[in-house]
C-alpha cells in the first residue's frame, strides 16, 4: 500500500511539474490556472557517497519522503503547516454583474455555487491550499453556508444575513469563527472602491490573524474524504461543456480548454440567453477555471416564497455527474447523517476519483432539467420547487 501511495504522489507530481512547465498557473505555484483570456475576453494572478546501494526487493521499498498533499485539491502544499490549519470559507457575490469579475476565486480549492433567489446564484468558495490578498465581493449568507462551514470545520466570513440565518449562526457551535463587517471591521473586513462601487473584501491572511488576536485557535480539523488521481477512471462519456441555466438572466458555461486539462467558465453578458464571457479573476487576470466541475443534485424547499427564500438539503446522498478530463461520469454525492464533508462515489460505491486541482460545485434542485443535448453538450435548467 504504501508503494502505491508513492506511486500516485509521483503520478502527480508529474502532472503538476507539466502544467508548471507550460507556464499557465496562477500567482501561486499550486494552482490549475489557465492563461490569461485574449482581448476578446468581455468578462473580466553536497556530498557524494561511495558505498554501494542496495537494489530493491520486494519487501524493501526504498525511502521516498511524499509531500504533503492538499486533501481538499491532491495537489502538493508548498507548506505543509497549512495541516495544522482551518479553511476559510468566504461568501462572494454572483449578482448585481457590476460586481464582476470577483478577486480571488482562484485561490479557492472548492467554490460551491448555489441558487439565492429572484433566479440568481452566489459562491461560497472555500480557501486552504492557499492564500489569497484580497476576496471579494462579499456578500450575505444563506442557510447553505451553515452546512458548508461544518463540513469543513471553516472559519466563516460574510457580509450579513437574514435575521433567520444571523439567530442560527449566532446560536452554532463555529459562532465564534463567524467574521463580519460589524464588529470585525477593518481589517480583516475593508472596504474597496476601485470602481465607486464600495466592495466589501477581505483577504485570508487577515481573517487568521484577526481570529488569533481574539484567541480562538486556528486548528487542523479532519478533511478526508475525496479522492485524487491524475489517471482518466473508466466510464465515462463525452464531457466538454456543461451549460446551467440558473433563470432566464442568469446562466454559464464551463468549457474545457483540452491545451490545459481545465474547465473554463464563460458568464452571461445579460444580453440574451446566449452570450457569455470569459470570467476573469480580477486578481490574477487570468481566466476563472476548476481541475473539476459537478452537477450535484440536492433537494431545495421554500422556507418562505414571498419573500423567496431556499434550503438546500446537503444531507444523505444523491446523484451527480462529474466532468473531468473532458469527460462526464455519473456518480453519486453522499454525506451520511450530516457528518464529514462531501464525497463522491461511483454508482456502486467505490470513492470516485477527481483530477488534481480545483473542484467547482454545482448545486441544483431535484426537479431540475438535465439533458446532453450532443456529443459532450450537457445542459441544465433550474426549477423549483
Amino acid at each position: 500500500m504504501r508503494a502505491m501511495r508513492v506511486l500516485r504522489t509521483v503520478k502527480i507530481m508529474l502532472l503538476f511539474s507539466l502544467l508548471a512547465a507550460c507556464g499557465r498557473q496562477g500567482a501561486s505555484s499550486t494552482r490549475l490556472v489557465p492563461t490569461a483570456p485574449s482581448a476578446t475576453a468581455t468578462t473580466a494572478t553536497s556530498s557524494l557517497s561511495t558505498s554501494t546501494p542496495k537494489a530493491p526487493t520486494a519487501t524493501s521499498i526504498p525511502t521516498a519522503v511524499a509531500p504533503s498533499l492538499n486533501p481538499l485539491t491532491g495537489l502538493p502544499l508548498e507548506d505543509s503547516t497549512r495541516l495544522e490549519q482551518r479553511p476559510i470559507l468566504i461568501k462572494v457575490s454572483n449578482f448585481p454583474r457590476n460586481n464582476r469579475p470577483q478577486w480571488g476565486l482562484s485561490y479557492a480549492d472548492i467554490v460551491f455555487e448555489h441558487y439565492a433567489e429572484g433566479g440568481l446564484t452566489r459562491f461560497s468558495a472555500l480557501f486552504y491550499g492557499s492564500e489569497a490578498e484580497r476576496v471579494g465581493p462579499i456578500r450575505s449568507a444563506r442557510f447553505i453556508d451553515l452546512e458548508l462551514v461544518r463540513m469543513y470545520g471553516a472559519i466563516f466570513a460574510y457580509g450579513s444575513a437574514d435575521y433567520r440565518v444571523r439567530d442560527a449562526i449566532a446560536k452554532s457551535d463555529f459562532a465564534e469563527r463567524a467574521v463580519t463587517e460589524y464588529p470585525a471591521r477593518c481589517p480583516p473586513m475593508c472596504r474597496f472602491d476601485p470602481s465607486n462601487f464600495n466592495h466589501l473584501v477581505s483577504s485570508t491572511e487577515d481573517l487568521r490573524e484577526y481570529l488569533g488576536v481574539k484567541g480562538i485557535p486556528d486548528t487542523a480539523v479532519d478533511l478526508t474524504g475525496m479522492e485524487f488521481e491524475p489517471e482518466i477512471p473508466p466510464g465515462g462519456e463525452p464531457g466538454t461543456q456543461l451549460e446551467i441555466h440558473y433563470s432566464v438572466g442568469n446562466f454559464h458555461r464551463w468549457v474545457f480548454d483540452s491545451a490545459v486539462g481545465v474547465y473554463q467558465r464563460w458568464q452571461e453578458q445579460g444580453a440574451d440567453e446566449v452570450e457569455a464571457g470569459l470570467l476573469v479573476d480580477r486578481l490574477t487576470g487570468n481566466a476563472v477555471s476548476s481541475a473539476n466541475v459537478i452537477l450535484v443534485v440536492v433537494p431545495h424547499t421554500y422556507i418562505t416564497q414571498t419573500p423567496e427564500f431556499v434550503r438546500i438539503e446537503l444531507q444523505g446522498e444523491g446523484r451527480a455527474i462529474a466532468f473531468r478530463d473532458g469527460q462526464a461520469f455519473k456518480i453519486r454525492w453522499v454525506r451520511p447523517e450530516g457528518q464529514g464533508i462531501l464525497q463522491f462515489e461511483t454508482v456502486a460505491g467505490v470513492p470516485f476519483a477527481l483530477r488534481p486541482g480545483t473542484t467547482w460545485v454545482e448545486l441544483v434542485n431535484t426537479s431540475s432539467e438535465i439533458e446532453q443535448r450532443s456529443a459532450g453538450a450537457w445542459w441544465v435548467r433550474f426549477h423549483i420547487p
